[in-house]
């Protein structure tokens, strides 16, 4: 995957506080913005794996033990 330089828009979010700050200790960012943004991008990467997984596991090239 290419990367690219990022394009960022800003957006009004209802969030709750507690979590935001549980998120940002656990992803160790300096701010709410950029822990946001981090698990957006480790959301989708997971689900980009998952995707890969599941054509293998259908392909019978990802074995099940």
């Amino acid at each position: 995957m290419a990367m690219h330089p990022r394009r960022v828009v800003k957006k009004t979010l209802r969030l709750d506080p507690d979590k935001l700050s549980q998120l940002q200790k656990l992803l160790q960012t300096t701010s709410a913005s950029e822990a946001v943004r981090q698990a957006i991008d480790e959301t989708l990467a997971y689900s980009e794996a998952l995707q890969a997984a599941r054509r293998m596991q259908r392909r019978g090239t990802f074995a099940r033990d």
